[in-house]
């Protein structure tokens, strides 16, 4: 378990990063470039959100992009687990950003998608499973009790 006055600056950080990773221009030139750029739409469409047919399971780097979203949110569920120490609340706060970041995207001119927001979910209940399965076996965390609240 981290410490839980280290935990907070760490999750803040990460999700400062999913912001950044989220929201600038290019994700190609973010992921390879290093190249942080954004662009502001004012009026986004709403119903963009709705697309699904820029799905390309075939293009690597769409497959990686969606790794990426469930390495992402796996880790940040993970991180506010260890922080809040809730499992329910930990779950609905991320699965709530992880709404707020493909909407958010919309405003710098991304791809904001809901079926990306099921990704997300996707790591978030693999992390959500996996810290479950670790603290019921183990048992070695203390006050285990307030974890399941």
């Amino acid at each position: 378990m981290l410490n839980l006055y280290f935990a907070p600056f760490l999750l803040f950080f990460w999700a400062v990063i999913i912001l950044i990773a989220g929201c600038t221009s290019d994700a190609h030139a973010f992921l390879y470039e290093q190249l942080i750029e954004f662009n502001v739409e004012i009026a986004p469409n709403f119903r963009d959100l709705l697309i699904t047919n820029d799905i390309h399971i075939n293009n690597k780097f769409y497959v990686i992009q969606k790794i990426g979203h469930i390495s992402a949110f796996g880790l940040l569920f993970f991180l506010l687990l260890n922080w809040l120490r809730r499992f329910n609340i930990a779950l609905m706060l991320c699965g709530t950003f992880a709404f707020m970041t493909e909407v958010l995207q919309l405003f710098f001119s991304r791809n904001g998608r809901l079926y990306d927001v099921g990704i997300d979910i996707v790591g978030i209940l693999f992390s959500y499973v996996m810290c479950r399965a670790i603290f019921l076996k183990t048992k070695e965390v203390s006050g285990y009790e307030n974890y399941v609240k």
